[in-house]
C-alpha cells in the first residue's frame, strides 16, 4: 500500500476544480440571453460551487488511487471507480451550481 502524501492530495484537490472551472465556464459564458429574473451576477454561483464540490471529488480520486494492489484488474477497477466518483462530484457540483438558473 502506498503512503498518502498531503502535497499530492492538494494537487488533486486543485486539479479537480480547475477542470470544473473550465467546463462550467464554457457552459456559463456561452449563454446568449440569460433570463433577467436571474440577476446580473447569476453566473457567480456556478463558478464558485462547482469547483468547490469537484475539489472533494479530486481528493477522493487521489485517496482511492493510492490503494494499489498486485492485480492489474483490481487496479483498473479502482481507477475506473475513482474516475466515476470524480465525474459524480462534477455532475453534482454542476447541478447545485446551476440550480435556479440553467438547471431548472
Amino acid at each position: 500500500m502506498n503512503r498518502l502524501h498531503f502535497s499530492n492530495a492538494i494537487q488533486f484537490a486543485i486539479a479537480g476544480p480547475v477542470l470544473a472551472l473550465v467546463l462550467i465556464s464554457m457552459l456559463v459564458f456561452t449563454v446568449p440571453n440569460p433570463n433577467p429574473a436571474w440577476g446580473n451576477f447569476w453566473f457567480i454561483k456556478p463558478l464558485i460551487i462547482t469547483p468547490f464540490i469537484t475539489s472533494i471529488g479530486g481528493v477522493c480520486f487521489y485517496f482511492i488511487n493510492t490503494k494499489k494492489t498486485k492485480s492489474k484488474f483490481l487496479n483498473l477497477l479502482l481507477f475506473l471507480s475513482s474516475a466515476l466518483i470524480l465525474l459524480f462530484f462534477l455532475w453534482i457540483g454542476t447541478v447545485l451550481g446551476l440550480d435556479g438558473t440553467l438547471w431548472n
